[in-house]
């Protein structure tokens, strides 16, 4: 009787909390659900959040605001200006609405009118802005003074610490990139821009196991992330995690079936079993769409030596080996064909 009782105290408690549950999910405001997405960095279901509020509301300024700011982070800064039009005309502008509009010219290529707009603004987000646009501008030393000007600035500095990490990668200078990365995991570690320079610090010290785990935790956030997935790829194959490879190549053509370059990759795998017709056959279905491919174009060429198709296969490669004489890969190629149309 005892246990009877418990197991419909159990059920009671449950279908309560069900309710509960339930009601929680009614009453939540939906700005609220896409605020806390964005957050997450899950840009893209805050998105759809978001537009879903617009389509019924359209002058929503929290929901006009929140979109903006998504749009920046989905790098569609050409469509920030509209955006913030809208929110001026429903009477609501942000306090940073200037520096918002700077990065949509950045992200746009005009890195002079978003100087205009930055002005004198001395956070440590206008230094970042600062920053970017010297850089664009092809002034190294103006966008790195910029970057240690915002190490002292008030307000969020983790994404200035990972522009500053990312502009030093790209310079080579892996120490400043280093002192860079280490400043934005003190105060951003799980922001994927934190994440992404890490991965990039440590390719560029061949540490290809930690920079396969910081790829791993972008997906994880931000499973369609595709400059973090193809990182992962490479990170994985160079560390000779090669279940991972596979796994991470299926996994991206499974959900970007139409990717070229996911198309490459099925053809790389096929290659690494030895299966050069299925190889043929794959790249010669999306051979119009990998024409631009270099080396989706080089393994066309390498699968039809291999089935000998000699002068195809130089035909197929000759406008790679042309063009890209320092590359190893259609250096390969190039010996590999002389070799077999002596032999």
């Amino acid at each position: 009787m005892a246990s009877r009782m418990n197991l419909t105290r159990f059920i009671f408690t449950g279908c309560m909390a069900l309710s509960l549950s339930a009601c929680s999910l009614l009453t939540e405001d939906p700005i609220d659900t896409a605020q806390a997405a964005f957050e997450a960095q899950d840009y893209t279901t805050a998105r759809d959040n978001v537009q879903a509020i617009l389509s019924s509301d359209p002058a929503n300024a929290k929901a006009l605001e929140l979109l903006a700011r998504i749009q920046l982070a989905m790098g569609e800064g050409g469509n920030v200006a509209a955006t913030l039009d809208r929110l001026a005309q429903a009477g609501s502008e942000p306090q940073d609405a200037a520096l918002l509009a700077a990065e949509g010219l950045l992200q746009s290529g005009d890195p002079d009118a978003a100087l205009a707009l930055i002005g004198e603004d001395d956070s440590a987000e206008g230094w970042r802005l600062r920053a970017l646009a010297a850089a664009a501008k092809g002034d190294d030393a103006q966008a790195v003074d910029a970057f240690r000007q915002g190490r002292r600035a008030k307000g969020e500095r983790g994404k200035l610490f990972a522009a500053e990490a990312s502009h030093h990668l790209a310079h080579g200078d892996l120490t400043a990139a280093a002192h860079a990365v280490a400043l934005a995991r003190d105060v951003a570690p799980g922001r994927v821009e934190t994440l992404f320079v890490s991965a990039r610090l440590a390719e560029a010290h061949a540490d290809y196991v930690m920079a396969l785990s910081s790829y791993l935790r972008i997906i994880e956030i931000m499973p369609m992330d595709r400059p973090a997935l193809i990182g992962a790829i490479y990170a994985a194959e160079r560390a000779g995690k090669h279940d991972i490879t596979r796994h991470l190549i299926a996994y991206g053509a499974q959900t970007r079936p139409l990717d070229q370059e996911f198309v490459y990759q099925q053809a790389r795998m096929l290659a690494w079993d030895g299966n050069w017709e299925q190889v043929r056959v794959s790249l010669q279905e999306h051979e119009a769409e990998l024409a631009d491919h270099d080396a989706a174009r080089l393994l066309y060429a390498e699968a039809l030596l291999h089935l000998g198709q000699i002068e195809t296969a130089r035909a197929i490669a000759a406008p790679v080996i042309a063009r890209s004489r320092e590359n190893p890969e259609a250096t390969r190629i190039e010996a590999a064909i002389e070799a077999a149309s002596r032999g």
